[in-house]
């Protein structure tokens, strides 16, 4: 895998807008670096605007919790893909993101607030094993073969695109 990858915006299409395929651990982890990197560069620049723009803290707050409940919520396509590289169904990887949502808004009550909190970190912890630490399949499974990041990613996107087309 190539770090310049990340320049190829068919691969970002790939990687970031697709449940398709399947990547290698140190895919997922220049996915995740990519990740805070980017939340970094858009984050900072635009909290100092509103800042500037004399807006009240808490909706500077509000505007950077939904940032980043954003951006993380790209890393749900390559947390998918890694499980799919575990033959494990990719769709598990929502669970922690669409749990995220309550706590990050304050929805829960007081009295589950530890609960909720415990069970999330360990829904967390299940998705972060899988995806970040544990080896992947060496042979092909239901979800297809490791992608090698060698080839023309137009046709990927091509064959996604096409997906959505049908339904």
């Amino acid at each position: 895998m190539n770090i310049k990858n990340f320049l190829n915006l068919n691969f970002l299409k790939f990687l970031f807008l697709s449940l398709n395929g399947r990547i290698n651990r140190q895919t997922w982890w220049y996915s995740q670096f990519f990740l805070v990197f980017l939340g970094v560069l858009i984050l900072i620049p635009f909290s100092s605007l509103l800042n500037l723009l004399n807006f009240d803290k808490s909706q500077v707050e509000k505007f950077i919790s939904f940032m980043v409940l954003l951006i993380s919520a790209l890393s749900i396509f390559p947390d998918s893909k890694r499980l799919q590289d575990r033959s494990i169904n990719g769709l598990y990887a929502i669970f922690p993101y669409l749990a995220a949502i309550p706590l990050q808004f304050h929805f829960v009550p007081e009295f589950l607030l530890k609960i909720y909190i415990i069970c999330t970190w360990i829904l967390k912890a299940y998705i972060f094993v899988n995806t970040g630490i544990l080896k992947g399949e060496d042979k092909p499974n239901k979800y297809g073969e490791i992608d090698d990041f060698k080839g023309d990613y137009k046709e990927k996107v091509s064959v996604v695109e096409n997906d959505k087309n049908k339904d």
